[in-house]
């Protein structure tokens, strides 16, 4: 029976201690990039300007674009392995067949990773 109670609470211990390091490994972070351009993000249309974004840094996910404190849209993301860490924080466009501009990458001073739109 001893060894049991044991069993149960080492079991117990250690589902907490995962289910409180899962969360940490896909921590939401908040970044400010700059847009030069009017463009889409998502095929939403934004006008440049100073954003916020907030994301799940190292995993696939939704961004969040916003203008002060007010949400301009959601687009989801791809996370995008770069040969070498970013020497800038950056925003790459392509640009469409109507000459539009559409968001294709962010690049962050120093990550090797970049979050890529469709």
């Amino acid at each position: 029976m001893k060894k049991f109670v044991s069993s149960m609470i080492f079991g117990l211990v250690l589902a907490t201690g995962l289910a409180v390091a899962l969360p940490a490994s896909a921590q939401e972070v908040n970044r400010t990039i700059t847009i030069t351009r009017d463009s889409k993000v998502g095929g939403q249309a934004v006008t440049k300007g100073e954003y916020s974004i907030k994301f799940a840094e190292g995993k696939d996910g939704d961004l969040v674009l916003l203008k002060g404190k007010k949400e301009v849209l959601k687009a989801s993301y791809k996370v995008t392995k770069l040969s070498q860490p970013a020497s800038d924080t950056s925003v790459r466009y392509v640009a469409g067949a109507d000459g539009s501009f559409q968001v294709k990458r962010i690049e962050f001073k120093g990550k090797s990773e970049a979050i890529s739109f469709e």
